[in-house]
């Protein structure tokens, strides 16, 4: 008899898989689920939860008939078995651990709502996009799994977050191919460009180098996720000990697995053996029993190491002038970076344009809430170092509130598609992704106020953060163009007559196609007279740049030394970028125009010595 309050569930959909075939995958993965010296009690209601977890995942996976459906039968099993009267045998069977141990439901949800994500999403952008995934689809493992001894406190469970991730990280490493056949990948867009590696190379009898160049990539990240996550051994004992060594030495063994096959997935999947399996528990048990969970000085150590690392790799032009600021003013800077990168990324991602509007409004609650002074992380998610870095260069540096939020609104119009009539809108938006930047830069640099006042100072920097996007426009019209998009102002094509239509996506598409003819000698005299006007209105675009920089690079002139070299470096980059497309503007058009190593190195050099450009 159901319980008066509880509704029953549907009958289950046909070819929900039984389940002795779900338990049956257990001696599979990676990690004992539960070994033989946990005791009778504490395995049943281990196989308990990976039942239900495993059930999850072959509904999301494997199963044939409507998948979304099936996963809400699943949920209203899952509130029948909170209830004591499910039906399915694997929630039965849940049942008595969920009345013997206090679990919550949440940790349950997550799992299923991953299967949903599943149904929606096949590519992740960005790292932190794929972490958020990891948060739903594996974390709320771990957390149950303390929760089966009593230990699920937020510390623990923070560190349990890392080390689950990291096994999520292993099993996507291994199971390219699957995942491909499926029609999923998990691995990165950003990585994926970072290494050369097409969608198309994850498939075919082996693995070729940039594959495996990324697949050495992520282990490496699955490695580090795992050692963040290690002190857990150290807080635990007994049996508890036990469980989370042997969770945690699977993923280490599995990421041996995949460096001993040269990180070639595709040949086979591989697989750690017991031997292998059994010698890193005991490494685990004696290393990691023995450590501690960092401090709150070395966490935001590493906090800033990764928002630095961050801005290294992916802002080649501004690190050159960062990397001239003191220690704790460079930390900051690249945590404003990290961040705002985080914000393009989304952008700019694969995900359909809901999706996106979806993770921008997450990013804009966190923000808010640090800004109240509040925990940023919204539930079910673990340690944000981008936020915790931010969050202590708020602190130090009194970052204007709103300028992030600011750029998230920016983003927003990329996603939704907005062009510009005219460049008064234009500015408008470059005042949002850009402007606000260089507000919060002037909070981290060293003003002389006896020079200056700080608003009019910070007019100084929106000007500058313009002058900066508009070289970005330029510089990237093409690449723009070939993803639909349009920033040149409509009355400026108009002007030069190249507007292709009334719809972005008609310009677009036009702009598009002259760029191609720009790269081509035969084409480019088909359309000569074009492209001479798409010349002319860059350079007349570029004359504009030229007047913000004016007015934006006389801020140095009131910033203290270092802060003035990095400025004066960062801006002298763009600067003398703008000034080469201004001179040869097809080039910029037909290709993506960057100024080489050496000729930033030198601009550096000049900023250090109070010379722009």
């Amino acid at each position: 008899m159901t319980p008066i309050g509880v509704e029953a569930s549907a009958r289950a959909p046909a070819g929900v898989p039984a389940a002795a075939a779900v338990m049956a995958r257990a001696g599979g993965e990676n990690f004992p689920v539960a070994g033989r010296l946990l005791g009778r009690a504490l395995r049943e209601d281990l196989f308990a939860i990976y039942g239900f977890a495993r059930l999850a995942d072959e509904l999301g996976d494997t199963f044939e008939g409507e998948r979304l459906a099936a996963l809400d039968w699943l949920e209203a099993e899952l509130d029948l078995a909170f209830a004591g009267c499910a039906q399915h045998p694997l929630l039965v069977g849940l049942q008595p651990t969920l009345a013997r141990r206090g679990l919550p439901r949440a940790p349950f949800v997550r799992l299923i709502e991953a299967n949903r994500m599943d149904q929606r999403v096949e590519r992740y952008a960005t790292w932190q996009q794929l972490r958020e995934y990891c948060a739903l689809s594996a974390d709320p493992v771990g957390e149950l799994v303390l929760g089966v001894f009593g230990l699920a406190g937020p510390k623990r469970v923070a560190l349990s977050d890392s080390i689950c991730t990291g096994l999520q990280l292993i099993e996507h490493c291994q199971d390219v191919a699957e995942d491909l056949a499926a029609g999923r990948i998990y691995l990165p867009a950003e990585d994926l460009e970072r290494f050369g590696c097409t969608p198309a190379q994850l498939e075919g009898e082996h693995a070729p180098a940039p594959l495996r160049e990324l697949l050495a990539f992520e282990v490496a990240r699955a490695r580090s996720c795992f050692d963040a996550g290690a002190p857990l051994i150290g807080e635990l004992h007994g049996r508890a000990r036990l469980a989370v060594a042997a969770f945690l030495a699977g993923g280490r063994a599995g990421a041996d697995a995949i460096e001993a096959a040269g990180y070639d997935v595709l040949a086979a999947t591989p697989r750690a053996g017991r031997a292998r399996f059994l010698s890193v528990l005991a490494t685990t048990l004696m290393r990691d029993s023995r450590r501690r969970p960092p401090g709150p000085a070395s966490d935001l150590a590493r906090d800033y190491a990764q928002c630095e690392a961050i801005t290294r790799r992916q802002a080649a032009n501004f690190y050159y002038g960062i990397r001239l600021l003191p220690r704790e003013r460079r930390q900051a800077m690249s945590a404003v970076y990290a961040f705002a990168r985080r914000i393009d990324d989304i952008g700019d991602g694969g995900l359909a344009a809901a999706e996106k509007l979806r993770l921008l409004d997450t990013e804009a609650i966190a923000l808010r809430k640090l800004e109240a002074g509040g925990d940023p992380l919204p539930c079910g998610h673990g340690h944000d170092p981008v936020i915790a870095a931010l969050g202590d260069a708020r602190s130090r540096f009194a970052l204007p509130d709103g300028a992030l939020g600011a750029l998230i609104d920016g983003v927003r119009m990329d996603v939704e598609g907005r062009s510009y009539e005219s460049f008064e809108e234009l500015v408008l938006y470059c005042r949002r992704v850009a402007g606000a930047i260089g507000r919060l830069c002037l909070a981290i640099f060293a003003l002389r106020r006896d020079r200056i006042g700080l608003a009019e100072a910070e007019a100084l920097a929106d000007d500058l953060g313009v002058a900066l996007q508009i070289t970005n426009i330029l510089r990237d019209v093409r690449e723009d163009a070939e993803n639909g998009r349009v920033y040149l102002p409509a009355e400026d094509l108009r002007r030069f007559d190249l507007l292709g239509g009334e719809e972005m996506g008609a310009t677009a598409a036009h702009i598009a196609e002259l760029a191609r003819a720009a790269s081509s000698p035969q084409l480019a005299e088909q359309h000569a007279e074009e492209l001479a006007r798409m010349a002319a209105l860059i350079r007349f675009q570029a004359a504009r740049g030229g007047e913000w920089f004016a007015r934006g690079m006389t801020l140095g002139a009131l910033l203290d030394r270092r802060s003035a070299a990095c400025l004066l470096a960062m801006a002298g980059i763009y600067r003398r970028l703008l000034d080469r497309i201004e001179r040869d503007p097809l080039a910029a058009f037909a290709t993506r125009m960057s100024l080489p190593a050496h000729e930033k190195a030198l601009v550096a050099a000049r900023g250090m010595l109070g010379r722009g450009g």
